[in-house]
């Protein structure tokens, strides 16, 4: 039975409630003979689980930015930071798998998000941190639930700015220009930001 007495409540002794190490440590007081312990009220306020978007370990370098001010950019959102795996830079496999795509699916529309998942892909532009564009597919593999960026424009990508994997990292970053999704890709050699 549970009292409330001056905005606190108190439960009665003579009702057996489970003991545990928390209530173990609350202090009891005795009130008019009776030994009462006051117990915590549960917050009206619901816990939301959330995930905060990643932050990025260095600022887009100069020629990037000036690509995409110059292209009239908007909506800029930082995706991802990976290191590279062998697999995202081996030739025969053609593809940058992006990781915790969460931050992705949720920046794309309802009509991107169909395209993405259909066989096809969506025809994207990745601009490096020289200002070089490829062009390329953003897609969906169903049977692992992953987000891939690939075609000829991926190997392009890792030949021209020389790329190695487990030793170079990227960061990703997403924006809208000339009604297109765009992708701009910073990458870091050695931990060190491209210039």
């Amino acid at each position: 039975m549970m009292v409330r007495l001056f905005g606190v409540d108190i439960r009665n002794p003579n009702v057996k409630l489970e003991e545990t190490e928390r209530t173990k440590k609350r202090k009891s007081t005795k009130l008019f003979g009776q030994e009462i312990v006051p117990q915590r009220r549960k917050s009206d306020i619901k816990k939301i689980r959330s995930s905060s978007p990643p932050s990025p370990l260095s600022a887009l370098p100069f020629p990037l930015m000036e690509m995409i001010r110059e292209m009239e950019g908007k909506d800029l959102i930082f995706v991802v930071r990976k290191i590279l795996k062998r697999s995202d830079t081996d030739p025969s496999l053609n593809r940058f798998l992006i990781p915790n795509n969460e931050v992705l699916w949720g920046f794309l529309s309802e009509a991107e998000k169909a395209v993405v998942e259909g066989g096809n892909g969506l025809g994207v532009v990745v601009v490096d941190p020289r200002g070089g564009m490829y062009d390329m597919k953003l897609k969906k593999w169903m049977s692992l639930n992953k987000i891939v960026l690939n075609s000829s424009g991926w190997l392009k990508f890792v030949k021209d700015n020389g790329v190695k994997a487990e030793d170079d990292s990227v960061e990703l970053w997403s924006f809208r220009a000339f009604s297109k999704l765009y992708f701009g890709m910073n990458v870091k050699k050695d931990g060190s930001p491209s210039n």
